[in-house]
């Protein structure tokens, strides 16, 4: 690993190497702004994986970038739902025998088999998932996937079954901050927590009147919302 911090420039549909000292930034990789790049992962060699959220392609580079490839080109990471969002979320299991990535629009979860960097078909992981984006991997392989349109953490087991959702959204403060998660996207674990950043996006921008738009359009000030990391007991009931 190069221990490099890279940023992906959204619009511009480039990834940028930047100094975590100084600010300084140089190409890293440069795909075109038809691409709508939107997350990253690596694996144990290096290799950078990008997902594009327009073209429903998981793109790779080498760990010193340069040119990108098309490692995985599938319908399942295109979407003509809402968000206008395909591929984006993505994220090893702990063996990297499968790669897992969100598709917003498609409210679900891909999962690309793993073979040393060779790709296997695509297959739904889980749908249901109310605007899949960020994802992430616990120690016991379960997927926690940020829902950006239901202001919620989902968690699935590996088997694609749901054991948790944590979060909710409860207004927004007088400083213009939401209380609790407004369109949650991105997401990663520190020690007994899970940070997760509000994008609190008004989807009136897309066209699209969304039930959390107006709330949105409150939002002065963007945080990063802190919840434990913890999976609550799911109890079984007999009806006896």
């Amino acid at each position: 690993m190069t221990q490099e911090l890279l940023v992906i420039d959204f619009g511009a549909g480039k990834v940028l190497r930047v100094n975590p000292l100084t600010g300084a930034s140089s190409l890293f990789t440069s795909i075109g702004a038809s691409a709508g790049l939107n997350a990253l992962a690596f694996d144990s060699a290096g290799k950078v994986y990008i997902s594009d959220s327009f073209q429903g392609i998981i793109w790779r580079t080498d760990p010193a970038g340069g040119a990108a490839t098309a490692w995985v080109t599938s319908a399942l990471l295109t979407t003509t739902g809402v968000p206008p969002f395909g591929a984006n979320g993505l994220a090893f299991n702990h063996n990297e025998s499968a790669l897992f990535v969100a598709n917003t629009g498609n409210d679900s979860v891909v999962e690309i088999p793993f073979n040393q960097g060779t790709p296997g078909t695509p297959a739904v992981f889980a749908y249901s998932i109310n605007g899949a984006d960020g994802l992430i991997l616990d120690e016991d392989d379960n997927v926690w996937v940020a829902a950006n349109q239901a202001d919620e953490l989902v968690v699935l087991d590996r088997s694609g079954k749901v054991i948790a959702k944590l979060g909710d959204f409860n207004g927004i403060d007088r400083k213009g901050a939401a209380i609790g998660l407004l369109t949650p996207a991105s997401l990663v674990f520190s020690g007994d927590f899970v940070y997760v950043t509000n994008l609190a996006l008004d989807l009136r921008l897309f066209g699209f009147p969304g039930i959390d738009s107006q709330w949105a359009a409150q939002v002065t000030r963007y945080t990063v919302s802190k919840l434990r990391k913890r999976i609550p007991p799911i109890h079984e009931h007999d009806d006896d």
